[in-house]
Formats: C-alpha cells, sequence, structure tokens
C-alpha cells in the first residue's frame, strides 16, 4: 500500500502532530483537517478534543463509524459525532482569552498574561503566504482595486493569536501562494505578532503539498525543514515565490505506514474524499 495522494500524506503528518488530550479547531473548509482529527482520535489520541465553530459541536469519533469523511464544519451532519453541542457565542466562551469577555475591558489585567492558550492547535489555510507567514484570505489586488475575491477572514486572526500551535497549509505550491510579500493580511506572522506584542506567536508551520516551513528564530522568516517523499530542494525552491532559506539538515517527511494507510481509508475515509 505504497501509493497515496498528498492529500493524505498531509492529513497523516497532521495526525502525528496531535496529541492525546489536545484542544484543536480549524477553519470552515477542510476535509485534510478532518482526517488528521479522527485518524488521530482513532489511534493515538482518543481525548482529543475536536471544537467545530462553524457548527458549535465539540466532536469524537474514538467509537464510531465514519460513513464519509466531512468536508466542512458547517454540514450539521456532524451532530452525529457530537459530545456537546452549544450555541454559537459560547464558543468564544468555551475557548477564549483568560478572563473570558474581561479580556477585552479596558485596563484588564488579563492583557498581560502571556501563557494562555484557547486551543493547542489551529489548522488554517490561505490564498497567500509569505516569508514572515502573514497568511491573506481576502483577495488578490490592491484595496478598492481586487482582482480575486477570497472567502474573507471570518475571526480568524482572533483565533490565531489565541491558539499555541497554528498550521498554515496551501493546497498548491507555486510563486503565486507562496510569495514575498501578501497583499492583505488576516492574520499575522511570527514578525509582526512579535513587533506588536501580540499574545500569539505566528505560524509554527507553512506545509503544503511539496514541503514544510518552520521559521528562523533570529529572523522570523520561513525556512525550509522538510520535503515530502518525491520532492526536491531544487523543486521547492524553483516553485517558490521568495528566496528559500533551509534549516541545517532538511529531511524528507517520513512515508504513511501501512498501517497509518489502512486505517486512514479503512476508519476514517471510506469513499475516498482524499483520494479524488
Amino acid at each position: 500500500m505504497n501509493d497515496y495522494t498528498w492529500k493524505e500524506m498531509m492529513a497523516i503528518l497532521f495526525s502525528r502532530e496531535i496529541e492525546d488530550g489536545d484542544r484543536v479547531t480549524a477553519g470552515a473548509h477542510t476535509e485534510i483537517f478532518f482526517a488528521a482529527s479522527m485518524l488521530a482520535q482513532k489511534t493515538h489520541a482518543p481525548n482529543l478534543k475536536l471544537q467545530l465553530g462553524g457548527t458549535c459541536f465539540l466532536c469524537n469519533v474514538t467509537d464510531q463509524e465514519i460513513d464519509r469523511l466531512p468536508k466542512t464544519s458547517t454540514g450539521y451532519g456532524l451532530l452525529r459525532y457530537a459530545e456537546t453541542v452549544h450555541d454559537h457565542p459560547e464558543t468564544f466562551l468555551f475557548y477564549c482569552p483568560p478572563g473570558r469577555e474581561k479580556y477585552y475591558e479596558e485596563g484588564s489585567p488579563y492583557r498581560d498574561t502571556n501563557h494562555f492558550w484557547f486551543a493547542d492547535k489551529f489548522f488554517v489555510g490561505g490564498i497567500q503566504v509569505d516569508k514572515f507567514g502573514n497568511a491573506n484570505l481576502i483577495g488578490l489586488g490592491e484595496p478598492g482595486n481586487m482582482t480575486f475575491r477570497g472567502p474573507g477572514t471570518i475571526g480568524i486572526n482572533d483565533i490565531v493569536n489565541s491558539v499555541r500551535d497554528v498550521y498554515v497549509f496551501l493546497t498548491v505550491h507555486d510563486p503565486r501562494r507562496l510569495v514575498e510579500e501578501v497583499d492583505f493580511i488576516s492574520f499575522p506572522g511570527k514578525k509582526v505578532c512579535r513587533e506588536q506584542g501580540f499574545m500569539g506567536g505566528g505560524a509554527k508551520w507553512i506545509v503544503t503539498p511539496k514541503a514544510i516551513f518552520d521559521f528562523d528564530p533570529d529572523t522570523d522568516t520561513a525556512r525550509l525543514l522538510s520535503v515530502f517523499p518525491g520532492t526536491s530542494l531544487e523543486e521547492v525552491k524553483e516553485s517558490t515565490g521568495f528566496a528559500v532559506k533551509t534549516a541545517e539538515t532538511v529531511e524528507q517527511v517520513a512515508v504513511p505506514s501501512e498501517e497509518e494507510l489502512q486505517m486512514l481509508r479503512d476508519e476514517v475515509d471510506p469513499t475516498g474524499v482524499l483520494r479524488s
């Protein structure tokens, strides 16, 4: 069972990152994230808390049969996997900054707290990401003269700045998406977070179908950490819109094991959503 798609590879990679007991959330449309979370719950993280803000469900599929991998957190078919259901405002009380709503009050003492995260991991996409990890979901072009309109931020900036580990993933690796500077900032990278004193620290990784980038702690700029099987360093450099710096050692991501692929296909994605 050595043949797999990049979506399956990415889902398995993210699943390996999830630890038992993690609180995890994601954007509205991402079957890759769902597959990763559900695979983790069924293999090594049964106590994972999967928070879906779009539908306000807290899901667990550890002992449940999945008939079709969900594609969006706004689908109410997810109710079958829910441990709890709550109103949308409660999403921001259940997962929130220290002090809950008092955090936002003027002169709040909670603003000095930098050791609280409302979730452990957040998986989010983008139409552009730059070398500092700034991501764009707004659109392409200039204010008042946009050539393409994206889905928008929908509060993602607040989430990114309140989560411990943020993973930005792209579904295509090319110079139009990995750019020197994004047209608009939907949520900030490490450099902006550090300069502005935000509680969040920006993205931990940028993940594409070809590679994983982390960030140089001295410059807050992206550096190549790993490549996916079948991808060369030169291929990554040629398909990236900014100069690619590398970590001391660039390793290849471990290929999916037979056990991982079998569990993913039999228990999580039986209809092959990630293979289409």
